[in-house]
This record gives C-alpha cells, sequence and structure tokens, in this order.
C-alpha cells in the first residue's frame, strides 16, 4: 500500500516522499483511513513504528482539505489599528484547530519538527511547541501567529490557558501523545 492509496492530500503524499518514506508502516495503514474517516482513535504501538506521523498526517490532511477561512484581519493589522485609534494594544488570544499534548517537552519537539517536515509545502498551516524551559516572550510572539496546529506540554498550556491566551473555541483535533505517561 502506498500514502496516496490511503488517500492523502496530495501535498501530503509529496512531502513524505520527500521525507524519505517509501510505504506506510502497519500502524499507519491501519490508523490514518480511520483517522480520515473522522474515527476516534487508541493507538498503541512501539516506538519507532511511525505513531506519530499516524496521527499527524491525517489531522494535515483534514486542516489541508478545509475551506479557508475568510480573510479577516490579522492581529497585526488590529494591532496597529488600536494603536491609530490611540487604543492599547492587547493579546488576542491564539485559536489552534489541533491541539497535541505530550509529556515531556522533548516529545513535543519531536512532534513540531515532524510536523513542519509534513507541511513544507502548506503555507496556511503553522505549528508551534509551547513548554517548559522555553522563553516566556518567545512563546507570547509564536501564540500571537496564531497557529493552527499548537504543541504543548501540560504545565505550560495551563499557564498560558489560564492567563487567557489560548482560546480553545476553534479546536477540530485533540491527541494525546504518549497520554500513559502524563
Amino acid at each position: 500500500m502506498s500514502f496516496e492509496a490511503l488517500g492523502l492530500h496530495a501535498s501530503l503524499v509529496q512531502a513524505v516522499a520527500a521525507a524519505g518514506y517509501t510505504k506506510p508502516t502497519p500502524v499507519q495503514e491501519q490508523a490514518i483511513p480511520a483517522a480520515i474517516g473522522g474515527r476516534d482513535l487508541l493507538v498503541s504501538s512501539q516506538t519507532g513504528s511511525g505513531k506519530t506521523a499516524a496521527f499527524m498526517l491525517p489531522a494535515l490532511h483534514k486542516l489541508a482539505s478545509a475551506e479557508p477561512a475568510p480573510a479577516g484581519r490579522t492581529p497585526a493589522q488590529e494591532a496597529q489599528s488600536a494603536r491609530s485609534r490611540g487604543e492599547r494594544v492587547r493579546f488576542t488570544a491564539a485559536k489552534p484547530k489541533m491541539l497535541v499534548l505530550t509529556p515531556t517537552r522533548e516529545l513535543a519537539l519531536q512532534v513540531t519538527t515532524a510536523t513542519e517536515q509534513y507541511t513544507t509545502s502548506m503555507r496556511r498551516i503553522r505549528a508551534v511547541s509551547i513548554l517548559g524551559g522555553m522563553p516566556y516572550p518567545k512563546q507570547m510572539q509564536l501564540l500571537a501567529k496564531n497557529p493552527e496546529i499548537l504543541v504543548a506540554t501540560p504545565g505550560r498550556l495551563i499557564d498560558h490557558m489560564e492567563s487567557g491566551k489560548i482560546d480553545f473555541s476553534q479546536l477540530e483535533i485533540l491527541v494525546l501523545d504518549e497520554a500513559d505517561r502524563m
């Protein structure tokens, strides 16, 4: 079976080929079609079996296949408008469409790196990591870009939720990666 046969968006098929993947692993063959079909999944498989691609590729397929939202004003445009009216610029909460919660910062960074590899030709899909050990101002810059995908560790995610920096009203996809370790 090929990645194309799994029904993935053409840009994802190109991205996995560019990454050197020739065919899906067994866990990907089972999980990707089910996830594309809208099913909720609980996947348990060995380390190195391709679980990250098994959950990320169908999620990216959904995001890539969705109609783009009507072009509204960007946070930067809103800030400029507020400044021109003499108002104080307020932070607009990020509204991700996907949240990947991981137990460790290392895993969060791995998931974000893999996602960036899969989205090289998808300009409107951004993924960012929000985790402990990263400077808070840098995280605020990342959240200000309103990423579609947020990869986070629980502690830092709670910090940003409690301070109103993240709004989950637009969330469509939730992944608990290595949930047994949280």
